[in-house]
């Protein structure tokens, strides 16, 4: 039974640490995953589907980290930070709400706490970003050089 315990809150542990990790790729995952099924869908087949979202899901996390860490004005680098945050608040929401309602939480207290966990995981997704956004700006936001 210990054992059991122990086992179940080390599971617990990594599955939120991932979840905080992770958290940021759920912009990426998402377009790729959505190119996926758009060109599986059509008469491009499973395998040029796959490989199609691939490197959209690719490009656009590329696309975003060069975009968060280029010398573009702060609130345009916020910006995109925030997109990739909203995904991964949409996420957390979604993974909070499914273990609360795994629980068998009433309704109310699965909505508070879902919300909760989405502003968690938001907040961590721009967290994460953050070291990327103000590496290249001085106190004021003014490009350093050098």
């Amino acid at each position: 039974m210990l054992l059991g315990l122990i086992l179940s809150a080390t599971g617990i542990v990594l599955f939120a640490w991932a979840m905080f990790r992770l958290a940021v790729f759920a912009l990426p995952v998402g377009l790729g995953a959505a190119t996926f099924l758009w060109a599986a869908g059509g008469e491009l087949g499973l395998l040029l589907g796959l490989l199609l979202g691939l490197v959209v899901g690719v490009a656009a996390l590329l696309i975003g980290r060069m975009l968060i860490a280029s010398r573009l004005p702060v609130p345009v680098r916020g910006a995109v930070a925030f997109l990739f945050a909203v995904p991964a608040g949409i996420a957390g929401h979604s993974v909070v709400s499914g273990l609360m309602h795994l629980g068998g939480a009433r309704p109310t207290a699965t909505g508070i706490a879902a919300a909760v966990g989405a502003i968690i995981i938001a907040s961590a997704a721009m967290m994460s970003l953050l070291p990327a956004m103000t590496a290249r700006t001085g106190s004021h936001g003014s490009p350093l050089h050098g």
